[in-house]
């Protein structure tokens, strides 16, 4: 038996039961387990309280730019590193563009329907506004951080101002019949949880700099907290990729907000998913399920699940990244199974057709278009000789802007994450 036809194997071999049962009841039965599995854990003497109170509380930014890399960064700028040079110069650049725009919030309450429906295109819409006006909040308040000039911070504030003066509250998307599906909230919180943490982000880097004035810190937090309680009370109906980007706003939220109690709620949904989403081979059966979009969704999940763990790691808590699911796959294998993807989509394909059960899946036109998904990897995997050569090969000579390709919050992760 080759070692691709073992991928699925959990406590029994995945293909002795696939010669008496359907492949596609195989998969059935794979969800059923794991959905039956999704009961966070009750016990919280993994996480570190007391060191993460104070330091949410210490100057920032803390996310996933910190103040010791807005150092790094321009000390490698100051001694002529060419691929730091060549980050940064692309950022102002971008930085520059934003200076001539004007913010678009939504105007009143954020309201948006289910992607999957007949108002798909209402949905992208408004997830198009809101990304875009946080990214641009984002690229500004980076270009702050590391050219020091206030220009790009002032107009950074202008574009959340401009979000907390406009846009009001979250409100539930879907019909009134998707109370039998389980999805009456629409993709109101999902769509908050991939996008806001720009905004939350773009704030921590000003807030932490002191760019920001103390009235216009409390409107923006004030502003944040009813989109945070609303993101609080979401449960996903499967605990897929949205799972994962819910842990990366509460993190996100709880840091901005001071709020223990938010972080570390974030901390446990994080820890839920990792032990719930990842199987023995290190790939997502959850994401697996969405057909052509198989492989998109698990970059999707995995994005979140990185950055998760990086911004955990920066509050004292460094025990995420070693655990293992209850199929035995952790984040490391998780890696290692898209890498497998992006050297070889179609083999990917292959190993996985009985549940990805769509004749195409979507890859990148180029394998490192892909992999700025391992720039947060890359500093933990020293020690893996292995597997930090095959994510260098995979990025190659590529530098990451304001645009990697299906990314939602890793803009510039070349600048923010890339040894120099």
């Amino acid at each position: 038996m080759s070692k691709e036809r073992k991928s699925f194997s959990i406590n029994f071999t995945i293909n002795r039961v696939k010669e008496r049962i359907p492949s596609r009841e195989v998969g059935i039965l794979f969800l059923i387990i794991l959905l039956f599995s999704y009961v966070p854990s009750k016990a919280n003497s993994w996480i570190p309280s007391s060191s993460i109170s104070t330091l949410i509380r210490s100057p920032g930014p803390n996310l996933l730019l910190t103040r010791n890399r807005i150092e790094e960064v321009r000390t490698a700028i100051s001694r002529h590193n060419h691929l730091a040079t060549s980050a940064y110069n692309e950022l102002i650049g971008e930085a520059n563009t934003l200076l001539y725009t004007e913010p678009n919030p939504i105007k009143g309450e954020v309201r948006i329907p289910l992607f999957y429906s007949k108002k798909q295109p209402i949905q992208r819409m408004y997830s198009r506004q809101i990304g875009t006006d946080a990214l641009s909040a984002y690229t500004l308040a980076l270009a702050y951080a590391f050219s020091n000039n206030k220009v790009y911070a002032d107009k950074s504030i202008e574009f959340l101002l401009a979000w907390v003066e406009n846009c009001t509250r979250p409100v539930d998307g879907g019909d009134f019949w998707n109370i039998f599906t389980g999805e009456k909230k629409g993709d109101t919180p999902i769509v908050i949880s991939y996008h806001f943490p720009k905004f939350i982000m773009a704030f921590d880097i000003l807030q932490g700099l002191s760019a920001i004035s103390k009235e216009d810190e409390k409107r923006f937090k004030n502003w944040l907290r009813p989109f945070v309680e609303y993101v609080r009370r979401y449960e996903p109906v499967i605990p897929n990729n949205q799972l994962s980007w819910k842990a990366l706003f509460l993190l996100n939220a709880g840091r901005v907000l001071e709020d223990t109690s938010i972080f570390c709620e974030g901390l446990k949904t994080l820890k839920c998913a990792l032990r719930i989403q990842i199987a023995r081979d290190g790939s997502m059966p959850l994401e697996l399920i969405r057909k052509d979009r198989a492989s998109t969704y698990t970059l999707m999940n995995l994005e979140a699940l990185l950055q998760g763990i990086w911004i955990a790691e920066n509050h004292g808590v460094d025990n995420l990244r070693g655990i293992s699911s209850i199929f035995g796959g952790n984040i490391e294998l998780a890696c290692k199974n898209f890498i497998d993807f992006l050297i070889d989509p179609a083999k990917w394909h292959s190993r996985y057709r009985f549940i990805i059960l769509s004749k195409e899946i979507r890859f990148p036109e180029d394998p490192s278009d892909w992999a700025w998904i391992f720039e947060i990897p890359l500093n933990w995997f020293s020690d893996k000789k292995e597997l930090e050569k095959e994510m260098q090969d995979t990025i190659g000579d590529r530098i990451y802007g304001k645009y990697p390709p299906e990314s939602y919050t890793m803009q510039f992760s070349t600048l923010i994450f890339r040894k120099f």
